[in-house]
């Protein structure tokens, strides 16, 4: 692609030469099926995107190749929870080295991790209200999550409980025949009822302190994790629902709501250290849980990328194709 990239650029005539990626990047060295035809080994597609932009054609979609491997890499879950204002859980990465050279103590240190960046990180918790982001771990960090970066559709997510089973889900993790990832991520478990996704699509008259408000707002369930580990069951929740789960508490259903909407200025503003050029459009996924008459918790789960499933928004694709190629057209 180093060769062909300055040919396709002085190939294209338009006024406005833009490129869309519609590809995933993966950590396998193969993706077997139908299912899996538009992904790519992430070294490969990430070259291949940098060398378009080096000969001056810009990447239009998703994102510069540069902030598309942050997002999808999920190494952000880590390097932003020591940032109160995200409102993440505690998270750290672990190496494949470590892993199959001892994977006891591997997951040792993982915990032990975990349990430093809570403690210079607390996570927010008022008069009265349990433990945060879960019950579980009130007297130290043993119950949590294993991630893969760069993995789609909930794939590649396994929960543990204890230094043994972690040790155990970080070996079935890294060990797979095929897997190209140098680490993965080790998160503290959350205590949440449902989960709220926020569409942020800023404007090109976006000014430093501009509110942004989400394009839409809405809201999906997990029934909760397999014997192996795995989540499962996902299911929509319209607003009726949700308020039916919360006992019809509107107040706590719009606190929640408010406060996604505040964190997701930070945010969107730490995209923008990131990269200069504001994203067309990204979806941010929070977990919620209702702690009292009126009140909510909110923590962030993830970024997802332009292009990301918008459930039931029946406008949502052509608004944001709109959006991306607003943004490519400027």
């Amino acid at each position: 692609m180093m060769q062909m990239a300055p040919w396709l650029a002085a190939t294209l005539q338009g006024n406005k030469k833009v490129s869309f990626w519609m590809l995933w990047p993966a950590e396998w060295e193969d993706a077997a099926g139908a299912d899996y035809a538009g992904y790519v080994e992430r070294r490969a597609l990430f070259s291949a995107m940098r060398a378009c932009e080096a000969a001056g054609l810009r990447s239009g979609f998703p994102h510069p190749a540069d902030l598309y491997e942050v997002i999808t890499s999920k190494s952000w879950l880590a390097s932003l929870a020591l940032q109160p204002e995200a409102h993440l859980p505690a998270a750290t990465l672990v190496s494949k080295g470590s892993i199959v050279n001892d994977p006891r103590r591997a997951a040792r240190h993982a915990l032990a991790a975990m349990e430093h960046i809570r403690c210079r990180s607390p996570f927010p918790v008022g008069p009265g209200e349990r433990p945060a982001p879960s019950v579980v771990n009130k007297a130290g960090i043993w119950k949590g999550v294993v991630k893969l970066g760069w993995s789609w559709e909930g794939r590649f997510v396994l929960s543990f409980e204890g230094e043994e089973q972690l040790a155990a889900r970080l070996t079935e993790m890294m060990v797979q025949p095929g897997c190209l990832a140098s680490s993965c991520i080790v998160q503290e478990w959350v205590d949440f009822d449902f989960e709220m996704r926020l569409y942020f699509l800023p404007p090109e008259t976006w000014y430093p302190g501009m509110r942004l408000a989400p394009a839409k707002v809405e809201c999906n369930s997990w029934a909760g994790f397999s014997e192996e580990g795995r989540p499962h069951t996902f299911r929509k929740l319209t607003e009726a629902m949700c308020l039916e789960w919360w006992q019809q508490d509107a107040a706590a259903l719009q606190s929640a709501r408010e406060q996604a909407t505040n964190i997701g200025q930070y945010l969107l503003t730490w995209l923008l250290s990131m990269d200069a050029q504001p994203v067309p459009m990204v979806r941010m996924d929070f977990m919620i849980s209702r702690i009292g008459p009126g009140k909510a918790r909110v923590v962030f789960g993830e970024y997802c990328e332009l292009g990301a499933c918008c459930l039931a928004w029946e406008d949502g694709p052509p608004t944001i194709w709109r959006s991306a190629l607003d943004c490519a057209l400027r």
